[in-house]
């Protein structure tokens, strides 16, 4: 992979990121995480981005996902090329998950006659305690 593409879809990662933090609580810690992106620019930029940011978070509920996360891919792309030294930042943004937060968990155990124990932080999947 050439490593424009690379960039491309580290700032696709990145947008998908911010795009998904944008309704839930952790919403802070990711605004935090992009305006240290930002920051390369200038402080002025930082702001500016900043306010383009808190606008789309504002009105989440009335745009399309795919748009507002195609708009930053193509904003984070033109940071990082005119400001090469903030690909690390960029690829920090693109690393963030929702698992990052660290939060509560929540499980359901449905239909079961016995005990059911979850061990253990990276538990996936389903649980099937069906009889056949």
């Amino acid at each position: 992979m050439s490593e424009h593409a690379q960039l491309v879809a580290v700032a696709g990662a990145a947008a998908a990121a911010l795009v998904a933090e944008m309704a839930k609580d952790s919403w802070s810690a990711m605004r935090s995480a992009a305006a240290r992106l930002f920051r390369h620019g200038g402080e002025a930029e930082e702001q500016r981005q900043l306010g383009r940011l808190d606008a789309d978070q504002a009105q989440l509920d009335t745009l399309d996902q795919a748009e507002v996360r195609d708009r930053w891919q193509r904003r984070l792309l033109t940071l990082v090329e005119d400001f090469p030294e903030a690909e690390r930042d960029l690829a920090v943004l693109a690393s963030r998950t929702p698992d990052d937060q660290r939060g509560g968990g929540n499980q359901t155990a449905t239909g079961n006659t016995g005990p059911v124990i979850q061990v253990g932080r990276d538990n996936f999947g389903g649980l099937n305690t069906g009889r056949s």
